[in-house]
C-alpha cells in the first residue's frame, strides 16, 4: 500500500472515529474553516466537493484543522477531470482529503512541503486556518 493510501485510509478512519462516537457533526461553530470557504465566491467546487463527501461536517468541528483550499479557476484547469470527481465520491474524497490537515499548519510550512503557492495564507478560523492556492493537489 503506497504512502498515499495508507495516509487516506487513516484520515477516513478518524473521520468515521468522529462519526461513529455520536459527535453532532450538525452544529457549526461560526467562523470555522467551513464557514471561511462557503462565505468565498472562489471557492464553490471546494465547498462543493466537501459537502458532497461528507467531510465538511468534520471540519465544522473543533479541530484545529488546516484547509488548504484550491479556488474555482484550479478545479477548472483540471478539464474532464473535474467531473469524474463529481461522479466519484470515492475519488473526490481522496483528492479532498490531500488538501486537510489536522492541526495548524502555517502557510510558510505547507507551501513548501506541499510543493504549491499559497496566493493567500494563515486564514483564521475559530478551528484552524485556510490557505488558499490556485493548485489542486493530485495525488
Amino acid at each position: 500500500m503506497n504512502t498515499f493510501k495508507k495516509t487516506s485510509a487513516i484520515f477516513t478512519a478518524i473521520f468515521s472515529l468522529i462519526l461513529i462516537a455520536g459527535i453532532n457533526l450538525s452544529v457549526a461553530q461560526s467562523g470555522n474553516v467551513m464557514d471561511v470557504i462557503n462565505e468565498s465566491d472562489d471557492h464553490t467546487i471546494l465547498s462543493e466537493l466537501l459537502e458532497a463527501t461528507e467531510l465538511d461536517n468534520v471540519i465544522a468541528q473543533q479541530g484545529p484543522f488546516t484547509v488548504v483550499a484550491p479556488n474555482d479557476e484550479a478545479f477548472e484547469a483540471l478539464g474532464p477531470q473535474l467531473e469524474e470527481l463529481r461522479q466519484d465520491p470515492e475519488q473526490a474524497q481522496n483528492v479532498v482529503i490531500g488538501h486537510l490537515f489536522q492541526g495548524e499548519v502555517p502557510a510558510n510550512e505547507a507551501e513548501p512541503a506541499l510543493n504549491i503557492e499559497i496566493t493567500d495564507g494563515d486564514i483564521p478560523a475559530t478551528n484552524g486556518l485556510v490557505h488558499v492556492t490556485d493548485t489542486v493537489i493530485m495525488n
